[in-house]
């Protein structure tokens, strides 16, 4: 399997983890749940993980890229931007959720939540724009899967309403 056609598969867990990350982070916190914590920081080394293997599958699957709109292409240059902000924002926070204690420090939680929460709604919106990628505009997709599909025949047949 190319690289390229892995991209699909890896920024789907990316997306999963990532937002998750914070949600049991914060219900760790708020609980007192140790083990909510523990996937909290799994989630974000994982999905930060994920998320720059996401990225370099992503450049792979632009490079095999045939032929595309204007519009599609302008809604790729976003969203590789937005994939480098994405790795920009989580890569630190994986680091520092990787050296801190399970608890965070009081003083520190807001930040990192607040940062988690903002790369949360970054990996929400990259979904959102790979979707309207392939499926508004079909950036990626072979130009077999492209073509227009054959109209259906509009006639109805009859149902037999006799009981056998």
């Amino acid at each position: 399997m190319p690289v390229a056609e892995l991209h699909p598969f890896v920024l789907h867990f990316a997306v999963a983890l990532l937002l998750a990350a914070p949600l049991c982070d914060s219900l760790g916190l708020l609980l007192r749940r140790e083990p909510l914590l523990y996937a909290g920081r799994w989630n974000t080394l994982l999905g930060a993980g994920a998320a720059v293997v996401s990225v370099i599958t992503g450049l792979a699957a632009e490079a095999a890229l045939g032929p595309h709109s204007a519009a599609g292409g302008a809604l790729l240059e976003l969203h590789r931007a937005l994939g480098y902000v994405m790795v920009a924002v989580w890569v630190p926070v994986a680091v520092w959720r990787a050296l801190s204690k399970l608890a965070l420090p009081q003083r520190a939680r807001t930040l990192y939540l607040t940062v988690a929460f903002v790369g949360a709604a970054i990996a929400l919106v990259q979904a959102g724009l790979g979707s309207a990628l392939v499926y508004r505009h079909g950036v990626g997709l072979s130009s077999t899967a492209r073509a227009e599909p054959t109209p259906h025949s509009t006639t109805r047949i009859p149902m037999d309403k006799t009981v056998h």
